[in-house]
């Protein structure tokens, strides 16, 4: 309780200056704790080239149905490898657990971590996994890592050519609608979840993404939609990183690389990495502080690159973890209030899709948040979260 009451106490005086920023009707800094609602905040002053200020000024508007779906798969650590020993999945309760969230709406399942490094191997297990995931009625969308081999760090021809491969093998399956070229170029701290470790790594977003495209059109496979994502404010507020990495992409791409781009995604985790482990600020509204990076992305970030209002916006990962110190009762908290953000401002910001990241906990016994992002327990024993993600997909989401 003394604990709940410090963070109110923080929260009220972080909400305090925000105000009093906004009633001068100057533009306010990144509200990343959500402190002051969209109704509240002044328009932003232009030129921002480092996206400092706060977008999220604008009223909800609706739009098409937002397309719901999920990772299925265990969440990879951030660092240089899997430390937490993982629970063993049963593909059975798994399936279960996945067709039950689906219920009469669209659903797509995100796999993750197919590396280049895994060469034809990896390509051929993943391939089994798609067309397991079509026989359940699930679309399937692909996380193509460029995670090389060191051998091969660097290597843009040898990634050209695994593109090239998964584009041809997963083409003839018409359920493997989305491809996603590279995973989290502007992180490069991270070896095991996150590409922008390896040499060249913007070069093999931008390339990536303007082969997989070249060799889909030429092959027919106009089912399949090419992207790429971004993780939100990976390297705190005010250093640039983030708006050099969107400089980066846009000149190196271009209108080849715009053209072949199908959507952006955006991985968002308010409460535990940005705001949270990477930026330690007060959460005064979850939902607002998801929808101060949504904003952010769409009407700073993405123009440094190029991108109109009119390319769609997957919200690709976004989650929030129970585990030490962290609640079930917090995560109901953050699902509801992510969904019902995206749903309200989907017009808006052109939203199309909204992913929970994950499906069930690495480890329900682990030692750090990052084994427990699942709406499962590892024994596959249902959070509350996993009823109100269920309810939510049902309301709100695409037939």
């Amino acid at each position: 309780m003394e604990r709940r009451a410090q963070r109110l106490t923080a929260g009220a005086l972080t909400a305090a200056l925000l105000l009093a920023a906004a009633c001068t009707a100057q533009a306010i800094p990144w509200d990343a704790g959500g402190a002051v609602p969209p109704g509240e905040t002044p328009a932003v002053k232009r030129p921002d080239p480092d996206c400092t200020q706060s977008y999220a000024d604008d009223r909800p508007r609706g739009g098409p149905r937002v397309r719901f779906g999920i990772g299925p798969r265990l969440a990879g650590e951030a660092g240089s490898a899997q430390t937490t020993p993982t629970v063993r999945e049963d593909a059975r309760k798994r399936d279960a657990a996945l067709v039950r969230l689906k219920g009469t709406r669209f659903l797509a399942v995100r796999l993750n971590r197919l590396f280049m490094a895994d060469g034809r191997k990896g390509i051929a297990s993943f391939r089994r996994m798609a067309a397991h995931y079509a026989r359940l009625g699930l679309e399937v969308e692909l996380q193509v890592r460029y995670h090389p081999r060191d051998s091969d760090d660097g290597n843009i021809a040898k990634w050209l050519r695994y593109v090239r491969s998964v584009v041809r093998a997963f083409g003839p399956n018409r359920a493997v609608t989305g491809l996603q070229i590279t995973n989290e170029v502007n992180i490069s701290y991270s070896k095991n979840t996150s590409d922008g470790f390896y040499k060249r790594a913007v070069e093999a977003l931008v390339r990536g993404v303007i082969e997989a495209k070249r060799t889909s059109r030429r092959l027919g496979y106009d089912h399949q939609e090419i992207g790429f994502n971004y993780a939100f404010r990976s390297t705190g507020p005010g250093a640039g990183d983030d708006a050099r990495f969107w400089r980066a992409v846009g000149r190196r791409g271009g209108a080849r690389l715009r053209r072949a781009t199908d959507w952006i995604g955006l991985d968002i985790y308010p409460g535990t990495f940005t705001p949270g482990i990477l930026l330690q600020v007060p959460i005064v509204d979850i939902g607002d502080a998801f929808l101060e990076g949504v904003a952010q992305v769409r009407e700073c970030y993405m123009p440094l690159a190029g991108f109109g209002r009119s390319k769609p916006l997957r919200i690709e990962e976004t989650g929030y973890p129970t585990g030490p110190g962290r609640s079930e009762a917090a995560q109901v908290r953050a699902t509801r209030e992510f969904v019902h953000a995206a749903v309200a401002y989907r017009g808006t910001y052109g939203i199309s899709d909204f992913r929970w990241f994950g499906l069930r906990d690495n480890n329900s016994e682990g030692p750090n948040f990052q084994s427990f992002f699942g709406l499962l327990h590892d024994d596959y024993s249902p959070k509350p979260a996993f009823g109100v993600y269920r309810r939510l997909v049902a309301r709100h989401g695409r037939r």
